[in-house]
């Protein structure tokens, strides 16, 4: 016989079934830090093996990786050397760059001091393992934005250009000259 009443003796509410939301939310972290794992040490055992089985092989794809990550810089740096070789150049640059006045009040301030160092830029090497290994080349993305570029070469002068931002992705504008020193 039925019960009309809606009491169920007692017992309490029925469990609902499968997992709580606590060991869904888990089991996906687990999940997904396993993935991570396996990914991140297969990448580390595939980059090991191939040091391992072609040492110089991977040094220059080590180098060649590095070489393609440093070319807009690089780009960059000689089209300011380059400007500087010529007095229009030299006037170009300076028109262009604003911040060239900190350091420069007056253009011919500017002029004057690139013509001394115009005996003593030396010729600029197309960018690749030797400039990196040998060149004395370093280039230093600093915390506000600024790209500083020193070149020491073994002959000429020492050049370091500081520009006021990054290459943009795709941009082929060129970027803003903050300061110059040839020594």
């Amino acid at each position: 016989m039925a019960d009309g009443s809606w009491d169920n003796g007692g017992h309490g509410a029925p469990l609902k079934p499968g997992m709580p939301l606590w060991a869904k939310i888990t089991l996906g972290c687990g999940i997904a830090f396993l993935i991570v794992l396996v990914t991140c040490v297969g990448g580390v055992a595939f980059v090991a093996n191939k040091f391992k089985k072609d040492p110089e092989g991977a040094k220059r794809w080590a180098m060649g990786l590095a070489t393609e990550k440093m070319r807009p810089d690089w780009d960059d740096f000689t089209q300011v050397v380059n400007q500087l070789r010529t007095p229009e150049g030299t006037r170009a640059l300076y028109a262009a760059n604003p911040d060239l006045a900190q350091t420069w009040p007056k253009e011919a301030d500017f002029l004057k001091d690139a013509e001394a160092w115009r005996p003593n830029l030396p010729e600029i090497p197309p960018i690749g393992p030797e400039l990196l290994e040998q060149g004395g080349l370093s280039i230093n993305h600093e915390m506000r934005g600024t790209v500083r570029i020193d070149w020491r070469p073994k002959t000429g002068a020492r050049i370091a250009v500081t520009f006021t931002s990054k290459r943009r992705t795709g941009s082929t504008e060129p970027r803003k000259v903050a300061l110059v020193e040839v020594r």
